[in-house]
């Protein structure tokens, strides 16, 4: 009998452990129209600071590690925001560069046409994502040549 009762806590632990480890798409905007995305970013931002100017589109897809119930869960954040052109300086005003020295490109785990590429995020200028997106770890990525606006936030 306890011979079973080991074989049964293995698998279950083995099950587990295999659940806790993948990424969980929890927020995505890919089946959203362009006012659902641009609605949800400002739910996202507002509470924490004003909007620096009108944002024309958005895309996010966030994803977590874990279910919180054997250990914390982890926070995957990746958005790219749509401005008029020369508004995006206006959003890096006043920001610092990224905390923790978290300088390292990164994207979502399944590709997403409106993410940056590593050779596009190699020119650009990061800032710290604690004023608009309330997490120190990550960066938003200005590319004042296309309006755009790219953020990438974790928590860990």
């Amino acid at each position: 009998m306890s011979v079973i009762k080991a074989v049964v806590i293995i698998i279950i632990s083995i099950d587990l452990v295999g659940c806790n480890t993948k990424k969980k798409p929890i927020l995505d905007s890919s089946k959203m129209l362009i006012e659902e995305r641009v609605e949800v970013m400002k739910k996202i931002i507002e509470p924490l600071a004003k909007i620096p100017t009108d944002i024309l589109d958005a895309h996010y897809t966030e994803s977590k590690i874990g279910d919180g119930r054997l250990g914390p869960s982890d926070y995957f954040f990746y958005a790219s925001i749509k401005v008029s052109k020369g508004d995006e300086k206006k959003w890096s005003h006043d920001l610092k560069e990224p905390y923790n020295g978290v300088t390292q490109f990164a994207s979502p785990e399944s590709s997403k046409i409106w993410w940056l590429t590593k050779e596009k995020f190699m020119k650009l200028k990061l800032y710290e994502t604690k004023t608009y997106f309330g997490r120190y770890n990550g960066w938003m990525a200005i590319d004042d040549a296309n309006g755009l606006i790219y953020v990438y936030t974790y928590s860990q």
